[in-house]
């Protein structure tokens, strides 16, 4: 279906959806959150890290609506479906989709939470929805 791969990076994460939280890493030295890997933070490699969990809030920062199903076998009866950059709480920017049956009501810069959606018996993926 997906060729998602649980990895010792993405590890936390994915266990962390399994269990409805959405899993961030906090560096310890700055203070700043970051999903993996540690070089889209700014920080050095070398910097400790720690995983937390998010808010699972956050705001639409950009997204747009295929009409296509692509990726896997998953999307093929899904079109159309909205794929969205948002923005978390903690300063994270995050790729998933957005769930909404009226997609008319998406637009940048709306509230969103996470919504987590079991895909696999090993994954479980965070979506969103707006927040009302």
């Amino acid at each position: 279906m997906f060729n998602l791969k649980i990895d010792k990076d993405s590890k936390e994460f994915w266990t962390g959806a399994k269990k409805g939280k959405l899993m961030i890493q906090k560096c310890l030295k700055t203070g700043d959150h970051f999903l993996y890997t540690r070089g889209h933070f700014g920080g050095s490699a070398e910097d400790d890290h720690i995983w937390v969990e998010s808010s699972g809030k956050g705001i639409i920062y950009s997204y747009t609506i295929s009409h296509i199903p692509g990726g896997s076998e998953y999307y093929k009866d899904k079109t159309p479906y909205v794929i969205a950059s948002i923005q978390l709480l903690e300063g994270v920017r995050f790729t998933s989709n957005i769930i909404s049956s009226n997609l008319e009501r998406i637009s940048i810069g709306k509230k969103v939470e996470v919504e987590f959606v079991k895909l696999t018996d090993e994954i479980t993926f965070p979506c969103f929805k707006l927040i009302e």
